[in-house]
């Protein structure tokens, strides 16, 4: 059994993870809740009594499953009964790859289409449709246990976005392809038409923790019951999360009630709440939590609890001088608050508005680094093969790294399986030995990892031509790489394509953050510099749920922060005749009746 120290967790932790049955808990930024899933799954694994089964861990994305991961083994508990991820790999893997015999649309095999192809021929389809025009990013949809929904708030364009996703349906399904939401939507009809696959998993997964409940989907929800439900055995679940940041509900997330839950799972559910913070200072968390909109309790318990933060907001300064304004925060924010700059966070609605900031940042600024938005060489496509395999490759050996690339090892074998290579003498180890001991001359990083990914299938004695969706995901990776490159060169970061800025992708990054508040989530830095906080933006301008999901977003936000805040609703953006001023602040901002500092 797995026990731990008197003081390692406080006493709403261990009640928490202690409680016999199910668990919905309630919990508020900075309260240790990676730290409570961990010892939870740690105490879980010990319990188990049967080889054949393991703890089911669903998470928001890898960083997560990674961490908590990595931290479990920290503790001393084998993890070879664990499986965590995300839910669409949970399907992928547990679900479609063992089960897609029984799906008429998948019987004769499918491959998954990476991101790259997708945008492709989207963007193709899309030039059909003039009035009004579409893109690709018009065009995003979300699976539910029905159909799918499409994601834009511009509801004149459903017509022919829908047209456009019907036919990419009929290209996927002539190719024997299968799209990211696909994975869920099949994954459910075949739990709904086959119960047995669901009684199935309720034997080996006895227990099922749901991390960031808040974001999750209708459909993952039934995918969930559909295991639940359908087991003679009784399964407990351990779901986390804080409705205030639910801020995808636009993606489809949302955080569904506790009665809800109870009736769908067919089980007595205790709520809980983490209401210690130990991130912010009282002062920021007496701030953000203006914008609450579900009732939780948050005291500061943490180091800086008592800190003297500075809170300012600015909604004077002009668009053309918001780059200025932001260099004068940060130099004093590291010069006069004595703030790391890797403790820096620079942060805005959407990814367009960081678009030109970080290379500008860096031009004013270039005795610090930066850490911004579309400065890796290859976008992060985890489904994709070769962007698995260049993390094992890039990444330095080191005992730290250890444990972390024999699972990213593992996870090369079970593709490679998978595709029916014969790969029955190799182990992870031996992988790992083969990617340690390539010695390549090449200063290039795209031809780098061509000639690694040609030496190592060489010495695997595996031809890439060989396997038909792995050679779909080698000339995505490479053309899209390449496209991405040429894009940045053009925009002025000259060094982004040699191999010693692709061996940086996978190291811990360093210098001022820049990503936009849906980005932030479960992150937290000293000083967090938050801009375009406009109405039409914070909210969305056709956001029904407008004036509660604006809220959020600044209830995100502002709860990164630990020590300062900095607001900012920039004028002269979008000036027109309705506007002569540009986009007002966000009507959360001019409404709140408090007295920032200078």
């Amino acid at each position: 059994m797995f026990y731990w120290d008197i003081g390692d967790l406080s006493d709403e932790q261990e009640q928490a993870i202690l409680y016999p049955d199910s668990v919905l808990l309630i919990a508020c930024p900075g309260s240790g809740k990676t730290r409570a899933l961990t010892y939870k799954i740690a105490l879980e694994l010990s319990k188990l009594v049967s080889e054949k089964q393991y703890i089911l861990a669903i998470t928001y994305t890898n960083a997560a499953a990674d961490e908590i991961k990595e931290r479990i083994e920290i503790l001393g508990i084998s993890t070879t009964q664990l499986w965590i991820g995300t839910i669409h790999s949970f399907c992928l893997e547990w679900i479609l790859k063992p089960y897609y015999l029984y799906l008429d649309n998948l019987k004769h095999g499918f491959k998954v289409i990476n991101s790259h192809d997708s945008e492709i021929i989207i963007s193709e389809l899309c030039k059909k449709y003039k009035y009004p025009t579409i893109n690709y990013y018009d065009c995003q949809f979300f699976a539910t246990i029905k159909n799918y929904r499409i994601t834009s708030l511009e509801t004149e364009k459903h017509p022919s976005i829908k047209k456009v996703i019907i036919e990419y349906f009929e290209i996927l399904s002539a190719n024997e392809q299968v799209d990211f939401e696909q994975i869920l939507f099949f994954s459910y009809k075949l739990l709904k038409g086959n119960p047995i696959i669901g009684e199935i998993l309720s034997k080996i997964f006895p227990f099922i923790l749901i991390d960031e409940f808040q974001d999750t989907k209708q459909i993952q929800y039934y995918i969930v019951s559909a295991i639940i439900n359908n087991g003679s055995n009784k399964i407990n679940a351990f779901i986390v999360g804080d409705p205030n940041q639910s801020i995808y509900d636009t993606l489809g997330g949302y955080p569904m009630k506790k009665i809800e839950m109870e009736e769908l799972f067919g089980m007595t559910i205790k709520e809980l709440q983490l209401s210690g913070n130990y991130r912010s200072s009282t002062k920021i968390i007496q701030y953000f939590e203006n914008f609450k909109v579900f009732p939780n309790n948050i005291k500061a318990i943490g180091e800086y609890k008592d800190y003297p933060s500075v809170i300012t907001y600015n909604s004077l300064v002009d668009n053309s001088l918001l780059e200025d304004e932001i260099v004068e925060l940060i130099l004093f924010n590291i010069e006069k608050e004595r703030i790391s700059p890797n403790e820096i966070c620079i942060a805005a609605p959407q990814w367009i508005h960081l678009a030109g900031l970080t290379r500008n940042l860096m031009i004013k600024l270039p005795d610090f680094n930066f850490d911004g938005p579309g400065m890796a060489p290859f976008s992060r496509d985890i489904d994709n093969f070769w962007y698995k395999l260049s993390r094992i490759i890039l990444t330095e050996p080191s005992p730290d790294m250890y444990l972390k690339r024999l699972r990213w090892a593992k996870e090369i074998l079970n593709e490679l399986n998978f595709v029916e290579a014969d790969i029955s003498e190799i182990t992870p180890k031996y992988l790992l030995k083969i990617c340690n001991s390539l010695s390549i001359d090449e200063s290039d990083g795209l031809e780098y990892l061509r000639i690694s990914f040609d030496h190592l299938f060489s010495i695997l004695s595996l031809k890439i031509d060989t396997f038909s969706s792995l050679k779909e995901h080698y000339d995505s990776f490479f053309d899209s790489s390449q496209a991405r490159i040429k894009r940045l060169s053009e925009q002025g970061f000259g060094f982004i394509g040699t191999i010693e800025n692709f061996k940086k992708i996978f190291k811990q990054r360093k210098g001022i953050k820049i990503s936009t508040i849906h980005g932030l989530k479960g992150t937290e830095y000293d000083t967090v510099i938050g801009f375009g906080l406009l109405d039409g933006w914070v909210p969305h301008f056709k956001d029904n749920n407008g004036d509660s999901n604006s809220k959020k977003m600044l209830y995100v936000l502002c709860s990164r922060a630990r020590k300062n805040l900095h607001l900012i609703s920039e004028t002269g953006r979008n000036i027109n005749w309705h506007n002569p001023h540009g986009r007002p602040p966000t009507p959360h901002l001019t409404r709140l009746n408090y007295t920032y500092d200078e």
